[in-house]
């Protein structure tokens, strides 16, 4: 009795196992094909689990044990698709749509409806200025106020780290879109408080109509992005797309391919500007200026290719280029006239940041065999606004022996202690504080800086000067030097080489005019 006891109880056990193992197979290929977990790791997670509970199985698992096991996986798959979906189509840290989402409730089908791009000015450098954390905070900030003050129609997004979307359904009314957008601008300048922190932030808005200026709803967004690219160049902070954007963005890109055939092909050349001296009427130093000689185009300013070299990257190969070439060059002038002269060149954030830009300098230097103090690297106020990481950079150029100057000063949002932390030697005060100066007038402004910046011991240019009576207030001022077109338009090395020539052979005039480098003598050099 007992021996048939084994095998009935034997037999039931087997047969619950085979049995068990036809439901867990048949769950296995329900899950596969219902659930339709794409990845990778879910087919695994599942098949670990349906493993577990097959083994169990093995050693006389319970009917009612394997129902709740199976509903406890069901549950857990749920749960990870559920997440998986979150994943894929929300922003983590706004928890707003992302772009994936944003794209697919965009080509639902509607009779009219706009698209705006919303781009957060200077957001990358409060980043760089408050750390990732604090800037994350912020952008939570920015969604919640956009979602508190738009109609619970309107559909926002997250695009980029830096840009949001909004789709508003049944809507062509530009003059009505226009109102909106105005009225939102207000609403995002009121200022963000973050712990110690306040911020005022912009905002630049780009809108594309279906059907009005768009046509394929596929493209509303790209289209609103050029919108609001052409809003931000153009400072008007609203754009409406315009077909003719597209032709222009095309152009761009067309543009940024040469720009790389540039560098190659060697198109770029120096042009380079002086700094006169107002007391002495010397020639102080001369500022180093990029410019792109295009095949078919011609000479191409710096506006339309600084930018593009900016975005792509190109800007770094292009710093050193132009490092390497105006130390170069000054050395060979200097070798002429037989006189020392400083060369003042830009630098863009990307070079400053470098882990080994401070090494590069230095390797330039010893190159070209040019004394560090005959070289002034320019840097602008927005470089410098996490100063945590660019001062120990800034300090170590200054053991170099190079000078560094702030440029542009004025446009940014300087402060007496923020100056006094830079180790700076020079100021150069941004041609919007001269353009409208007036010999016969006071300008307050133009003279409380130049006031400032003696006080903390700092050499004073001020750029632009086109006018005399711009020259005549300057040289009554404590200002030390002036850059602009009434001294010399940037004129290409070749042609100062050229011109020294000349003026040695004429005049033989090296111990004396050359040395001396007086206002007529640089007309002369610098034309």
């Amino acid at each position: 009795m007992g021996i048939n006891n084994s095998y009935f109880y034997w037999f039931r056990n087997k047969l619950i196992y085979i049995l068990v193992s036809i439901i867990l197979i048949t769950l296995m290929i329900f899950i596969l094909l219902n659930i339709q977990l794409t990845s990778i790791y879910g087919i695994i997670f599942s098949l670990v689990i349906i493993a577990q509970i097959w083994l169990v199985s093995s050693v006389k698992l319970l009917p009612q044990d394997v129902v709740q096991k199976l509903e406890d996986t069901e549950k857990s798959l749920k749960k990870a698709e559920n997440e998986k979906y979150y994943l894929t189509f929300y922003d983590g840290i706004t928890k707003l749509p992302n772009e994936r989402l944003l794209l697919e409730k965009v080509k639902e089908k509607t009779t009219e409806k706009a698209v705006l791009v919303i781009d957060i000015n200077r957001l990358q450098a409060i980043k760089s200025s408050i750390g990732y954390s604090c800037s994350n905070y912020l952008l939570k900030m920015i969604a919640e106020r956009l979602r508190q003050h738009l109609p619970n129609d309107y559909f926002i997004g997250k695009l980029h780290e830096d840009q949001f979307v909004l789709l508003i359904e049944n809507q062509n009314d530009q003059s009505v879109i226009e109102s909106f957008c105005n009225k939102l601008i207000e609403i995002m300048a009121q200022p963000f408080d973050i712990h110690h922190y306040s911020f005022n932030i912009s905002i630049n808005i780009g809108v594309a109509m279906y059907p009005e200026n768009v046509q394929i709803e596929e493209n509303l967004v790209k289209s609103a992005q050029l919108a609001m690219l052409e809003a931000t160049n153009t400072l008007e902070h609203i754009g409406f797309y315009k077909p003719s954007m597209l032709l222009k963005r095309e152009e761009q890109l067309k543009l940024e391919n040469d720009l790389y055939k540039a560098v190659q092909n060697k198109e770029l050349h120096l042009y380079y500007q002086p700094q006169l001296n107002l007391k002495t009427k010397q020639l102080i130093s001369m500022e180093a200026l990029v410019r792109w000689k295009h095949p078919e185009k011609g000479l191409i300013p710096p506006a339309d290719f600084i930018p593009l070299a900016e975005e792509s990257g190109l800007i770094v190969p292009i710093g050193k280029w132009v490092l390497e070439t105006a130390c170069r060059q000054t050395m060979e002038l200097q070798q002429l006239i037989q006189r020392p002269i400083k060369v003042a060149v830009n630098l863009s954030r990307k070079q400053l940041v470098q882990d080994n830009f401070v090494q590069i300098v230095e390797n330039i230097l010893e190159a070209t065999k040019l004394a560090p103090e005959y070289l002034q690297l320019e840097i602008t106020e927005s470089m410098t606004m996490n100063t945590k990481y660019v001062l120990p950079i800034l300090h170590d150029l200054k053991k170099l022996g190079v000078s560094i100057a702030l440029d542009d000063f004025g446009k940014g949002y300087s402060s007496l202690a923020y100056l006094r932390d830079l180790p700076i030697d020079c100021l150069k005060i941004d041609r919007e504080f001269v353009k409208k100066v007036d010999e016969n007038a006071q300008e307050p402004l133009l003279d409380m800086i130049i006031s400032m910046a003696k006080h903390l011991n700092l050499q004073v240019v001020a750029e632009g000067i086109e006018k005399m009576e711009q020259f005549n207030y300057l040289l009554n001022s404590e200002c030390d030097a002036v850059q602009g077109f009434l001294i010399s338009k940037p004129t290409p090395f070749e042609s100062i080489k050229e011109n020294c020539k000349r003026i040695i052979d004429e005049y033989k005039i090296i111990q004396c005019s050359i040395q001396s480098h007086y206002y007529g003598l640089i007309k002369e050099i610098f034309k």
